[in-house]
């Protein structure tokens, strides 16, 4: 191999306890080299291909790219690498040519002008042989075409660096010669150094080395021909003892000089927030399940707080009238009032956490599974340069769209039938920051969870603890009370909006009954503001640690 090397392995290795997974991996691979991997189930392959890509860090070794240490070269250069595992996703409601438009929107340098974007794109989809199928969406494309799709979208930042797992699985024999003859041009004709993991081995002749892996080693790496030559039966590799394997020269490791790479960064995080949150809207007009789903909990929910008001409303509305008039007229309307009081001052409270309850709920539902349902795609993107912040910022705007909608919509519907005083604007606000901070939270939960079942379920259990542990409703110990109300949306909720009634003789009514500690709208903003910090800064967290 007389071309600089562009991939140098030495002494690799990786264990998890006392089990070697790789075991002291050593090889190079030149520019416009076309490699593959072959060996049994288990022998290491796709952890060697993730440890290529940085996604494993291995125990012992090196690895470097184009004479760059691999950290630094993913730091620097994260369009310069490109990996394709063996099960890759895209949005199942989006077009090829909208998943290849966006993917080179995300990935491609600012200065990139959008005529040269439109263009190169519309170059992968003639190289991938797209064109038939350019406008169907991608959940009618079949295996085959979802892995050109793949690999197209792979290409677009035009790494130098392809490691790809297992593209060939599945495919009939033609896509899967055509496959590989597409794989061996990009590597010839583009110059680029590809390494492929497969299980096919009808097609091995199109690659120029090949390197056979058994228990977690190289056994054998160089050309098709020599190891044909060696075994004859290339599939009698997989059951020969290894003392009767073929054996390779010892690898011989040309130093490692930093190379100069073409190719630039990724778009700023704020173009990318932009390509993202048109993406979201795109992919929310096409989901009419979801659609439904919203408008069911935006209209349904404030119907249930009106439906458990019906019976006691004649009293509340009573209690919201200031009393006056002539001395024995107001004594008699006192005795009216007080009675009224009594069985009203529990349901006003009751109503007030019931609103605050179901926004709660409503959420989690905005949050919970926002990231947890493209977990896939995300981290395809962060290894391409996506933005863990614009990412964030993209979600929290659409589940801070719905939360305006769902608590502008309580407040007015409940207020109107409820006839409750006090500030619209403050009571919304309240609401508000109530919902947004559950819908954040659970943003959170769904950027650490590996589901969307697991998120879920968590964000469910959240709510459910709302309730009991708020003090609000239950008396609970004290020292239990000012350890979990800081933490508690509902209660600042239900707090701030009591509180906002406090200049009206129904907060007079219900102080007799409820005892609770209450908060200032004031510092219940100030509270749910912070909650809303925290729950965005551990949301960003995750996706940096997960990706």
């Amino acid at each position: 191999m007389t071309a600089a090397p562009t991939i140098v392995v030495r002494n690799l290795s990786y264990r998890i306890g006392d089990r070697p997974l790789l075991d002291d991996i050593t090889f190079s691979l030149p520019a416009g080299h076309f490699a593959a991997i072959i060996g049994s189930s288990g022998c290491g392959k796709t952890t060697l291909l993730r440890t290529l890509a940085g996604i494993i860090r291995p125990s012992a070794g090196t690895i470097t790219l184009l004479g760059h240490d691999l950290e630094q070269y993913k730091r620097r250069y994260p369009l310069a690498l490109g990996y394709l595992p063996q099960v890759s996703q895209a949005h199942e409601d989006l077009t090829v040519t909208e998943i290849l438009n966006f993917g080179a929107q995300l990935q491609l340098p600012e200065s990139v002008a959008p005529q040269m974007r439109g263009k190169w794109v519309e170059y992968l989809i003639r190289l991938a042989g797209l064109e038939n199928v350019r406008h169907q969406s991608y959940k009618t494309l079949s295996g085959g075409q979802r892995r050109r799709v793949a690999l197209a979208e792979v290409l677009v930042s035009d790494p130098p660096l392809l490691v790809v797992d297992e593209l060939t699985s599945g495919l009939d024999p033609q896509a899967e010669t055509s496959m590989m003859q597409w794989l061996r041009f990009l590597a010839h004709e583009s110059g680029k150094t590809i390494l492929l993991v497969t299980h096919a081995v009808r097609n091995l002749d199109h690659t120029d080395s090949v390197m056979f892996m058994k228990s977690g080693r190289i056994r054998f790496h160089g050309s098709y021909a020599e190891l044909h030559a060696g075994i004859g039966d290339i599939e009698e590799l997989y059951v020969k003892p290894e003392a009767e394997l073929p054996r390779s020269a010892p690898p011989v490791l040309a130093p490692s000089v930093p190379q100069p790479i073409r190719t630039g960064g990724p778009p700023s995080a704020w173009r990318q927030f932009a390509t993202l949150v048109r993406r979201q809207w795109l992919l929310l007009s096409r989901d009419k399940v979801q659609i439904i789903l919203h408008a069911v909990i935006l209209f349904t929910f404030p119907a249930l707080v009106a439906v458990f008001a019906i019976g006691g409303l004649p009293q509340v509305r009573n209690l919201s009238l200031s009393l006056g008039g002539n001395l024995l007229r107001s004594m008699q309307e006192q005795l009216l009032y007080f009675r009224d009081s009594l069985s009203s001052a529990s349901l006003v409270s009751g109503l007030i956490m019931f609103q605050v309850i179901l926004l709660t709920l409503a959420g989690a539902n905005n949050g919970s599974r926002e990231i947890a349902k493209e977990r896939p795609i995300w981290e395809k993107e962060r290894r391409s340069g996506l933005s863990p912040v614009a990412y964030f910022f993209s979600k929290l705007q659409i589940v801070a769209v719905f939360t305006v909608l769902q608590s502008f919509w309580m407040t007015w519907f409940v207020k109107s039938i409820c006839r409750f005083p006090g500030d619209f604007g403050t009571q919304f606000g309240v609401l508000l920051l109530t919902n947004l901070a559950m819908g954040v939270t659970c943003l959170a939960i769904s950027a650490h969870s590996s589901s969307t079942e697991k998120a879920s379920l968590l964000a469910i259990y959240l709510v459910g603890l709302q309730l009991p542990l708020s003090g609000a409703v239950l008396a609970l110990p004290e020292w239990l009370v000012w350890l979990t109300r800081p933490v508690i949306a509902a209660y600042w909720g239900w707090s701030g909006y009591l509180k906002s009634l406090s200049e009206f003789s129904i907060y007079d009514v219900v102080r007799q009954t409820t005892h609770t500690w209450l908060a200032s709208p004031g510092l219940v903003g100030a509270v749910l503001t912070g909650h809303l910090v925290l729950a965005g800064a551990a949301t960003v967290w995750f996706l940096r640690r997960r990706s």
